[in-house]
């Protein structure tokens, strides 16, 4: 079940970060959010970052990689070249790859037809796995399996969330 956050139970929380806010340590002029105790050491190797760049990117070093369109690389690997865009890319080069859904292969996996005034409207024949129609009297779209009907949606009840579940979740019992 989805909860929501009414006007009373806003206050509330308003309310509870106040209060927990109200023990915060303050900024001190010239410490920033720390003590600000750095060795002369450390501040000297902070300060020699300043003008640092990463390397190019190679076979042996991670570095910094600057690749434009299609992609590339080679030795340091990377590739991908082609258009540009997913569905112009040979995948089957492309190494260490996750499971990948391009866009060509989402393209009809519903397809809808319509409306009917009821469930029991719906065609019992004649229908393509993705079939999806509109049911007017439920508001609801129902997809073809292949053997039945698949409700697409459901109803839900959503409530306001109550200041003791406010309490649970700040802590603040």
């Amino acid at each position: 079940m989805s909860k929501f956050l009414d006007q009373n139970g806003l206050l509330y929380l308003w309310n509870k970060i106040k209060s927990l806010t109200g023990s915060k340590v303050d900024k001190v002029e010239g410490k920033g959010l720390s003590a600000n105790d750095f060795t002369t050491e450390e501040k000297t190797k902070l300060a020699g970052l300043e003008n640092y760049t990463l390397p190019t990117a190679t076979a042996e070093t991670l570095g910094g990689v600057k690749v434009g369109a299609g992609l590339n690389i080679v030795s340091g690997v990377l590739s991908a070249t082609g258009g540009g865009t997913a569905d112009s890319v040979d995948w089957s080069n492309v190494q260490n790859k996750p499971d990948l859904a391009l866009k060509s292969d989402l393209t009809a996996v519903y397809t809808y037809r319509g409306s009917k005034a009821s469930y029991g409207s719906l065609p019992e024949s004649g229908n393509t796995v993705g079939d999806v129609w509109n049911v007017e009297d439920t508001g609801k779209n129902y997809a073809w399996t292949g053997t039945e009907w698949d409700d697409l949606g459901g109803t839900f009840e959503i409530q306001a969330i109550t200041n003791a579940e406010i309490d649970a979740i700040t802590g603040e019992a």
